[in-house]
């Protein structure tokens, strides 16, 4: 199915806009694109290499701004049992996705759960992956800080119980307690409790722990338009309180063609009708069901 049968139905605005951005992204991959749009997916754990140019296999990978571990859920159809013998738990995989030769790593983690079923003819095989198996919820001792002590503080002792190095710690605010404070419950919780409270967001990338503003990120040089896969926006304007503060949100849930590029605190630059700017990607997923081959993100303006 190319993109002239999609225009040709004429029934789905969505689907036209994806065939508009589909034929124009197609002049600037450096392959031909053919099939499913030139889709490509390879997943490897150990020993096992699974195509999608071979076998059927969808995914939906989360990623977002916070420190607990995201996980991913991959899906495989007919796979021989030997292969699926060698999907081991806790074997680490990896997802490269893209267009032709235009691909990325998407997801990188371990596997913590496997399952094979039959549905119908099909005998299917799920797999679901954290990105890191060290950062599932866990409960800390309690912890009292004496008055005076600032949010800051509380935060980077947190941090540094993850075990992970910190490649950045920056706030935007700080907030002094006055009486003493004490912390219990579940780690990841009360780190992303005290980001909010210092208007930061606390997240993992790449198995270093990133504490940073909203504005800071990494510049991916992506301009995110119609010729470049764009095919739905729709703003959006959250109001969040974190202790003391009231902080408002903006921006863009976006929709468009699966751009592995796109990370947790990606920079891009966005440009659609009456909307021009720098902005950073707060959370998002990538997602695959056989044919629609997607990237969705809740984009926040620099």
């Amino acid at each position: 199915m190319d993109s002239r049968v999609i225009k040709q139905q004429g029934t789905n605005d969505k689907a036209s806009k994806m065939a508009i951005a589909i034929e124009q992204l197609a002049g600037k991959i450096d392959t031909e694109v053919k099939g499913q749009f030139g889709h490509t997916v390879v997943v490897q754990t150990g020993n096992v290499t699974i195509k999608n140019s071979e076998l059927d296999c969808e995914f939906n990978i989360p990623f977002d701004d916070d420190t607990e571990a995201n996980e991913a859920e991959l899906i495989f159809y007919n796979l021989s049992d030997t292969t699926i013998k060698n999907i081991k738990s806790k074997a680490k995989i990896t997802v490269t996705a893209g267009y032709g030769k235009d691909t990325g790593v998407i997801f990188s983690g371990f596997i913590s759960y496997k399952k094979t079923y039959y549905d119908g003819c099909d005998k299917v095989t799920k797999v679901n992956a954290l990105d890191d198996m060290n950062l599932q919820e866990k409960d800390i001792e309690s912890i009292t800080y004496a008055a005076g002590t600032k949010a800051s503080k509380i935060l980077k002792d947190l941090c540094q119980k993850v075990g992970l190095p910190i490649a950045d710690f920056t706030v935007n605010r700080d907030y002094t307690y006055k009486d003493e404070e004490t912390v219990d419950g579940g780690l990841m919780s009360n780190i992303e409790r005290l980001a909010g409270i210092c208007g930061v967001s606390a997240y993992i990338l790449k198995s270093k722990i990133y504490v940073r503003p909203l504005s800071k990120g990494d510049n991916t040089q992506f301009t995110l338009s119609v010729d470049t896969g764009l095919i739905e926006l729709e703003g959006f304007e959250e109001t969040e309180t974190n202790g003391d503060y009231t902080d408002i949100i903006s921006g863009y849930n976006v929709t468009m063609l699966l751009q592995h590029q796109l990370q947790t605190a990606s920079i891009v630059t966005l440009k659609a009708n009456n909307v021009s700017g720098t902005y950073r990607v707060k959370s998002g997923s990538h997602e695959y069901n056989g044919s629609d081959f997607l990237t969705k993100a809740k984009v926040v303006k620099q």
